[in-house]
């Protein structure tokens, strides 16, 4: 991931859908093929836009757009929300669920609602050290250095009840 966007500046914005579910590796690589044609050719206000995609853990989209040369509109943006709910209806998946929680075991992500969330804490499935996706990033470089975060550190923490751990 970091090649991709590696020419971005850490400014760049940047937007990260989470499928509501594992996309296959066969709708990744349409999801992929759909971000290329899309970025290669993004515009705003007819202005090409610098911009690329990548899909992480088959199941979040991240775009880049570098701004240092022309500033994306209301339209350019209305574009690729577009994009990302038409791939949502074709593959049957919601990419606009800002409820759902994804942790990162090992390689690979879980998919919790709050209530479910809570259970595997109380399950002592997660706990407050368990990385997951962090999805109120506004740039590039924050994406990069908060993609992840601790659970005691995600925005949802507070309403969530930890286990206390005796010594």
């Amino acid at each position: 991931m970091i090649q991709t966007f590696s020419q971005f500046p850490p400014e760049s914005k940047i937007w990260v859908y989470a499928a509501n579910r594992t996309l296959t590796t066969q709708e990744v690589l349409a999801v992929e093929t759909s971000l290329q044609v899309f970025t290669q050719s993004w515009t705003a206000h007819e202005m090409p836009m610098r911009a690329a995609s990548v899909v992480l853990y088959n199941q979040i989209v991240v775009i880049a757009l570098d701004e240092t040369q022309h500033s994306i509109s209301g339209c350019g943006i209305d574009k690729s929300v577009k994009l990302m709910k038409d791939l949502g209806e074709q593959l049957k998946v919601n990419f606009f669920n800002r409820m759902q929680v994804l942790c990162l075991f090992s390689e690979t992500l879980q998919t919790f609602d709050k209530h479910s969330l809570q259970l595997a804490i109380n399950a002592g499935e997660v706990d407050a050290n368990t990385q997951v996706w962090n999805p109120i990033v506004a740039n590039l470089g924050e994406f990069l250095n908060k993609g992840f975060v601790k659970l005691s550190d995600f925005w949802m923490a507070p309403q969530l009840q930890f286990l206390v751990q005796a010594k």
